[in-house]
């Protein structure tokens, strides 16, 4: 966790999708010894525009700033409700656009921390550049929400190849950065 909180403060925006927002109700700050450059903007995906005052992130948007990337389709009243609450709300035609609205609205970097779906989808769109993967000793079965869902099938001649750049332990955790391309000078 100490590490989390050391990534979170390299970033312009940490993110999370929508259910994880509900489910998990995350404060996506930095906390504990590190101290950021600027506090990270908390950056919800949430299509629907579900995410309400009961949640941490709406309910303390005033004072830590909070950006929820809805759909077109979200309910009007959904997204006026959020942005009552001190929430600015985005909506692009699609998941791309909306990265392009948050770079152009100041966001240069995005930690995406949660969602599998979320996740899965940042992936099948070509939209990651840099992946870590804290991996726990821990198995939660079939049951529990996989990392990386719906990633389509593909043989390995043509599966996508990632470059690590990092693997070291975190406690009883394992880091491992992978990069889509290398990030070396002369790459």
């Amino acid at each position: 966790r100490e590490y989390v909180h050391w990534l979170r403060a390299g970033f312009d925006a940490i993110g999370v999708g929508g259910t994880t927002a509900l489910m998990d109700n995350p404060q996506l700050t930095v906390r504990g010894p590190v101290i950021p450059r600027r506090p990270p903007v908390r950056i919800v995906f949430d299509r629907r525009a579900m995410l309400n005052p009961g949640v941490t992130l709406v309910s303390t948007a005033r004072q830590v700033p909070t950006w929820v990337v809805a759909s077109l389709e979200a309910p009007v009243s959904s997204v006026t409700a959020l942005e009552q609450n001190g929430v600015r709300v985005f909506r692009p035609e699609s998941l791309a656009a909306g990265l392009r609205l948050l770079r152009e609205a100041g966001i240069q970097s995005l930690l995406c921390e949660g969602g599998g779906a979320l996740g899965m989808r940042l992936l099948a769109d070509g939209l990651v550049d840099r992946l870590y993967w804290v991996q726990a000793p821990v198995w939660l079965g079939e049951g529990a929400v996989p990392a990386f869902p719906g990633v389509p099938d593909a043989p390995l001649p043509a599966a996508p190849r990632w470059t690590p750049v990092e693997r070291r332990a975190l406690g009883l955790d394992t880091l491992l950065v992978l990069d889509k391309q290398p990030c070396l000078p002369g790459s």
